[in-house]
């Protein structure tokens, strides 16, 4: 995956990180102390269904929300267990950093991907700055390494209620040439999304790198989450939004919730 934005890639024994922005030196350690389950019930999926999970979209009222800020984190890790214990062990710093919620993903490969929903990004670099907060960086269970790119929520949709049955995740990081015409086609394509078994998207812009979109999709099946980025209609829409990045979607199980 390429690396942009406002990332930090984590080594146990070497860090890197963009001179420019102090808030990336405790970032990867903010991402891993907030993670924890929130004060609503968190739901975990004891097994991985078959790709073939039957999609049940909730209804919608196609309404998007706007504002917020989105933490999204790509880990690497060799033990998922020791991640989990880590990523339960944080409450007290994800309320001090005001996260309201988090999703959290995992991969094929290994690896685990992590949105945390906040209000005020304000906030939240307030708290990545603050001391002590590097000191989790290097607590048992840490990842071997961690992306990280901090965003503000552009377009936000999620279902009323949590959905019942297992849910999958679909990211897509890309470099535009026209972020008005992708939020537009965006919104205008919430409809056909549902269609396409979608019960949850966001679009969010990075907050260092304008040109950079993160787009997060949720249904309920895996098949045709995997089959969106290929459907003429997402690849227009890419298109108008001038985007010419290679198309690296990330698709995994969701395994831990908490609403926002």
């Amino acid at each position: 995956m390429a690396v942009c934005g406002a990332m930090v890639q984590r080594a146990k024994k070497s860090r890197f990180f963009t001179p420019s922005r102090q808030l990336l030196v405790t970032l990867s350690a903010f991402v891993w102390a907030v993670g924890c389950a929130s004060t609503a019930p968190t739901s975990s999926v004891a097994a991985v269904p078959t790709s073939g999970t039957a999609d049940a979209p909730a209804s919608r009222d196609h309404s998007l929300s706007r504002g917020g800020a989105s933490l999204f984190v790509v880990h690497m890790m060799s033990d998922f267990e020791a991640f989990k214990k880590y990523f339960e062990d944080g409450e007290a710093q994800r309320v001090k950093a005001g996260i309201k919620g988090h999703l959290l993903s995992r991969l094929d490969d290994g690896r685990v991907v992590v949105h945390l929903f906040a209000d005020d990004p304000a906030k939240v670099e307030e708290v990545l700055e603050s001391p002590g907060m590097e000191a989790y960086l290097d607590r048992k269970g840490a990842p071997e390494s961690s992306l990280v790119w901090l965003t503000q929520n552009e377009l936000l949709e999620l279902p009323a209620t949590p959905p019942a049955q297992p849910t999958f995740s679909l990211y897509l990081k890309l470099r535009v040439t026209d972020f008005a015409a992708l939020a537009q086609g965006f919104e205008q394509d919430v409809p056909w999304f549902t269609e396409q078994g979608v019960i949850a998207e966001g679009l969010h812009r990075s907050i260092s790198k304008q040109d950079i979109a993160i787009l997060h999709f949720v249904g309920t099946s895996r098949d045709k989450l995997e089959a969106l980025p290929k459907r003429p209609e997402f690849v227009q829409l890419l298109a108008k939004a001038g985007s010419q990045d290679e198309i690296r979607p990330l698709v995994g199980m969701d395994v831990s919730r908490s609403r926002p």
